[in-house]
């Protein structure tokens, strides 16, 4: 028997593994079909999802989150009378020791840089999680006071009577890990034959948006300097609507309701209003700056081979557009003559 020749046995084999890895590619065929809801002369040319590295400057909020905290876990040399670091941080620490309000404090101004920042992690979700990270302590402690103290409660309804920084350094830097990772596998796009698709499936499968190579304008890159370092870019596809690409800008104005209320009429209920309305202003408050952001709903945002998807996104533009039909119908003529 020479070496080219098989035998029934590893024949057999072959083929099973063959059959297998047809099963398998007409499965992922077919989950991808039904995912992007293809027509029926539609087929997929290539589709991609984010990078791992897409979303870094959320990790980095989450190790921050954790360092914030792991802060208040240290035990500080108070020996160290010429180092101005570790005075402060023995002063936010005995601050702490009424219901942690010198971590609270610590918090509050991570919260206010990272939204005055107007970054890709400034937005109001991200916000929003750091105001309760920063407001865990007292919420704990008003827990503790109102069950326990004053309704004379064995324990109070939130099972933790002790801040401990470690666990909750952990936690909320893992929660906050895990939401950015189901996040970021949460968007899937696509190159068909006939047009461009970004879906985002969330919790509850969603239906992202689909574009006609004809409607698309222009075809942009936007690359950062992470992008250089890890090997993604954003491909934007334009198509004049502006949809997905906002604006980098925020106002700074505060509004309340003007009610009807008795007491907006009052010296006090004025005074009140406007000290509120003042720090409500501070904490929401976002510089402006106009650049484009690219929405990964809407964009091929942070993929790896993105050269690869640029020239078939040119490709089958090329193709679409007028000069490429009539081209095409230049050379069918020619052809039938």
């Amino acid at each position: 028997m020479s070496d080219e020749e098989l035998s029934p046995v590893e024949e057999e084999t072959s083929n099973t593994v063959d059959d297998s890895a047809a099963e398998t590619e007409a499965a992922t065929s077919n989950s991808l079909i039904e995912k992007f809801r293809l027509t029926g002369d539609e087929e997929i040319l290539k589709d991609v999802k984010p990078s791992i590295f897409a979303f870094i400057p959320m990790y980095l909020v989450a190790v921050l989150i954790l360092g914030a905290h792991f802060l208040f876990a240290i035990d500080w040399n108070t020996n160290s009378e010429d180092n101005i670091v570790v005075k402060i941080m023995v002063f936010l620490i005995e601050m702490s020791d009424f219901g942690q309000i010198g971590f609270m404090l610590v918090m509050l101004t991570i919260t206010w840089f990272n939204r005055m920042l107007n970054g890709t992690t400034s937005g109001k979700w991200t916000t929003i999680f750091l105001l309760i990270v920063s407001l865990t302590p007292p919420v704990l402690q008003l827990d503790d006071l109102i069950l326990v103290t004053l309704m004379g409660k064995e324990s109070g309804f939130i099972p933790f009577d002790d801040f401990n920084y470690t666990f909750f350094g952990i936690f909320w830097a893992v929660l906050f890990t895990a939401i950015t990772v189901f996040y970021q596998r949460s968007f899937h796009y696509a190159i068909t034959n006939h047009r461009v698709i970004f879906t985002q499936h969330l919790i509850i499968p969603g239906d992202g948006r689909r574009i006609l190579f004809d409607n698309i304008n222009e075809i942009r890159t936007q690359r950062t300097f992470l992008g250089a370092l890890f090997g993604y870019n954003t491909i934007i596809c334009d198509t004049g609507s502006q949809l997905g690409i906002g604006e980098d800008a925020m106002s700074v104005s505060v509004g309340t309701s003007g009610g009807g209320s008795s007491d907006s009429n009052t010296i006090e209920g004025q005074v009140t209003k406007s000290i509120l309305k003042k720090m409500f202003a501070f904490i929401t408050y976002q510089r402006t700056r106009k650049v484009d952001m690219p929405d990964p709903r809407f964009s091929f945002f942070c993929i790896t081979n993105w050269k690869t998807i640029e020239q078939l996104l040119n490709e089958m533009h090329q193709r679409h557009s007028q000069s490429g039909i009539l081209n095409e119908l230049k050379d069918q003529i020619a052809e039938s003559q």
